[in-house]
């Protein structure tokens, strides 16, 4: 969003709350009818998307100045985007746009970002990763009987988070691909953090110069196709690197790849999987990895604060995201039965740990995790499963600190299982108790 746009659209919120909530139309509960995150534990204005515009105006009329008190509320927010799809059914306002360009006028103040979240942007820098760890064992991950191809014109890109804290995540992502004959590399030491944990919280200067070596490797390597099991990885790519640069490549998600895979037999799924299962929607691989599509118009004011699009601008309501491909595999692993929550798709509930607020607001990402997991309980099902190494993080963490009974996978783990192979979690358990 430009400075110009940004400006405009601060002045138009009508204090309507929508932002607050699922659209009307989908709510199957009052006990599920919140969208925000922010607001459900804070229970101020100004922790909503719509408070968050008013802050923005206010900070712009000189109101407000950069304080620790606006930066606290501004940054405690996961940029989930729920509040951006609940105002497209009565407004046309970007409510996550505003509070990350809010954000970039912190950081540029020396307000923002938090302090934790200086931390792992100085880790970045320094050892390409927001955790902190040795470069060199970026790939300590791999096991023996992975097989890659130095020549494969598909490139697994492994993330940050897959590489250092979930490797089951990789793993199993690995031992897919090489079961369905997919030949693939992946980066080595030239692989780095795709740079979404910063642009998160504002710092887009370093985001771009992080943008920008990550596609000079690739394209340098003659990439045709980069696949992402981190669905943070995935939308940063696919939704953010061409509003800077444009490339060449195809992004896929590994639920795409593996749901192609299944259908066109190269993966069969045989072994029989009796749970029952419930799955919850990445916000970046749900709603936020809908791309902006091009709008060359103009806006024609009609009176103060109303105006219209001629043509009519494409309204980005998170329905293009990524949510037939992970049902189609669950449905297709035997003996499986899958069960949906009430909150689904561009819907969905955020599980908690985006956008830095892990990092700096561990309480309120465990909150909203606990919030989600009662959603997944009220299912009926026995594992939650999901396709981020965020969520799988958050969830997990959720579950321990509410004592759930509910048990946590990653869908490749599932079909895995579904391979007759068994996941890293599993092999650990069984080593634990013998």
């Amino acid at each position: 969003m430009d400075e110009e746009e940004y400006q405009k659209m601060i002045k138009r919120c009508v204090r309507c709350s929508v932002c607050k909530w699922i659209p009307q139309v989908q709510i199957k509960s009052q006990k599920y009818a919140s969208g925000c995150p922010a607001i459900d534990i804070y229970n101020f204005h100004p922790y909503s998307g719509g408070g968050k515009i008013i802050l923005a105006l206010a900070y712009e009329m000189g109101r407000i100045k950069p304080t620790e008190e606006l930066r606290d509320i501004v940054y405690k927010c996961t940029v989930c985007g729920n509040c951006a799809v609940a105002c497209k059914y009565m407004n046309t306002l970007e409510p996550v746009e505003i509070i990350m360009k809010l954000r970039e006028k912190l950081v540029d103040t020396g307000c923002g970002p938090m302090p934790q979240q200086r931390e792992y942007i100085e880790a970045v820098k320094k050892v390409n990763n927001p955790y902190n760890e040795p470069h060199d064992k970026r790939t300590d991950w791999i096991p023996d009987d992975i097989n890659l191809n130095p020549d494969a014109k598909v490139l697994y890109f492994v993330g940050c988070t897959s590489s250092y804290r979930r490797k089951e995540m990789a793993i199993a992502a690995a031992r897919i691909m090489n079961a369905a004959g997919v030949s693939f590399n992946i980066l080595q030491n030239d692989e780095f953090c795709c740079g979404s944990p910063i642009l998160r919280i504002g710092d887009t200067a370093t985001f771009e110069e992080i943008l920008n070596k990550n596609l000079d490797i690739i394209e340098s390597k003659g990439i045709e196709t980069v696949v992402f099991s981190c669905a943070g990885c995935y939308d940063t790519f696919k939704v953010d690197y061409p509003l800077s640069r444009k490339y060449n490549f195809e992004v896929k998600h590994t639920v795409e790849l593996f749901d192609e895979l299944i259908e066109s037999k190269q993966l069969k799924l045989t072994n029989n999987v009796p749970i029952t299962v419930t799955y919850h929607d990445p916000c970046h691989l749900g709603r936020n990895a809908e791309r902006y599509e091009d709008w060359d118009g103009d806006t024609v004011p009609l009176m103060p604060l109303v105006s219209i699009n001629v043509p009519p601008k494409p309204k980005r309501t998170g329905s293009k995201g990524i949510y037939d491909a992970p049902r189609n595999i669950l449905n297709k692993i035997p003996g499986l039965k899958f069960v949906e929550m009430e909150r689904i798709q561009e819907y969905a509930y955020c599980c908690g740990a985006g956008a830095g607020v892990k990092s700096a607001f561990p309480e309120m990402a465990i909150k909203t995790a606990k919030t989600r997991i009662e959603e997944a309980e009220d299912s009926g099902a026995d594992i939650l499963v999901s396709a981020c190494p965020f969520c799988s993080t958050n969830l997990q963490d959720g579950m321990m600190d509410k004592s759930s009974k509910l048990k946590y996978y990653d869908i490749s783990e599932l079909i895995l299982m579904a391979l007759g192979m068994e996941p890293e979690k599993l092999k650990q358990a069984t080593a634990e108790v013998a």
